[in-house]
């Protein structure tokens, strides 16, 4: 029998490689857990004492951290997420801080995790104790392997009953067979080569900073890791940009055919799905004004004057994409409600399926049944009346 000089596995002397390393070769992520640690967020019924436990650093390269990381890219990449940036903070305790002392090794891990734990039992008390649940905050911070990758810090919010058990001294995970994030409460996700190459200037693409509205929709938890949500979720956002188009061209008497064309170009990177700047758009939107006029640059500053809630990097929904492709109208007396396309909707006299004429809308019927049928209803209320 040979030992394995990588992980200590016994395997027989007739192979030509351990059995065990090759079967984790396989099997495990490209991404590797550089430190874990769960720490308890404890509160008291009935008071408004909060207290914050930590436990001790899990063991390196377990099943799993492994199955966690696996989980966590997962989700964050198959949910929608809110994006955001921190804005510039050189006061001690705040989130930036901590993560640059840590990114240029003056704290460690277990500091990194205890400095967040106090900011988090601080924004707790700020909202009322009373408010808040406890549970336990899981830290993780993982990556790659490449040299230049400085990787990810993980905070996710979970409970027991959720697919997490862990012994109560140590806040050791006790059981990987069942790893379960689908009712997680909230977690935050950083990204610290992005965040190192950026900060503290504003992101002009990807952020680093993305969080996750699970079961919880306390803003305690956004607020202790320096994300103040003073901007929209995504779909009040895509909802807000475009009225602020409409009110822009309004606003400056713009044509319609200019409302046509900026609403169509800024459809163009919200049906894309991919997440998009605010900047992006406003220059998309922008771009459809000759180059000469006086409003370009404008609309940015327009939408930040008029107070409308936009995050500054959107991950447009489905149900928002789809709800700006059409409208909906209907009858004074609600007898009727339809909802259009807007690509085919036009003005009197343009052929298209559905007409528009100072308050009244003309529809084209091709379906020989509907017709017969309509023109029924039409001779028998005329000889009603």
């Amino acid at each position: 029998m040979l030992n394995c000089v990588e992980c200590d596995f016994s395997y027989n002397e007739n192979l030509d490689s351990c059995p065990r390393c090759a079967e984790v070769e396989i099997e495990r992520p490209k991404l590797v857990a550089v430190a874990a640690m769960t720490a308890q967020f404890i509160t008291h019924q009935g008071s408004s004492r909060i207290e914050a436990k930590l436990g001790q650093l899990w063991s390196q390269n377990d099943d799993v951290s492994f199955k966690l990381i696996t989980e966590v890219e997962r989700k964050f990449k198959n949910k929608n997420k809110f994006h955001s940036y921190f804005t510039e903070d050189n006061t001690v305790d705040s989130a930036p801080n901590i993560l640059a002392n840590y990114i240029r090794d003056e704290i460690g891990f277990t500091n990194l995790v205890e400095e967040f734990m106090d900011s988090l039992v601080a924004s707790a008390h700020d909202v009322g104790a009373h408010k808040v649940q406890g549970g336990n905050i899981v830290f993780m911070h993982y990556k790659g392997h490449e040299e230049d990758d400085l990787g990810k810090l993980l905070a996710i919010w979970v409970t027991k009953k959720e697919g997490f058990d862990f012994d109560p001294e140590t806040l050791m995970p006790v059981d990987s067979s069942h790893l379960n994030l689908e009712a997680l409460r909230q977690a935050a996700l950083f990204d610290l080569t992005l965040f190192d190459s950026v900060y503290p200037e504003i992101p002009t693409e990807d952020t680093y900073l993305q969080f996750i509205k699970g079961a919880s929709t306390g803003e305690f938890f956004k607020a202790a890791f320096g994300c103040d949500e003073s901007n929209a979720d995504n779909a009040r956002s895509v909802e807000q940009f475009r009225k602020a188009i409409t009110d822009f061209q309004d606003r400056h008497r713009l044509s319609n055919d200019f409302y046509m064309d900026a609403y169509a170009k800024a459809e163009t990177f919200l049906e894309s799905g991919k997440v998009v700047s605010l900047t992006t758009l406003c220059n998309a939107v922008e771009d459809i004004l000759p180059e000469d006029s006086p409003l370009r640059g404008t609309f940015q500053s327009f939408i930040n004057d008029n107070g409308y809630e936009i995050n500054h990097h959107i991950e447009p929904t489905l149900n928002s994409v789809k709800a700006g492709q059409s409208i909906e109208v209907s009858a004074v007396d609600k007898s009727f409600t339809a909802k259009i396309l807007r690509k085919q909707i036009g003005s009197a006299g343009s052929g298209s399926i559905v007409e528009y004429d100072e308050g009244r809308l003309t529809f084209l019927i091709v379906d020989k049944d509907q017709k017969k049928e309509l023109s029924k209803l039409a001779s028998a209320n005329i000889t009603n009346d």
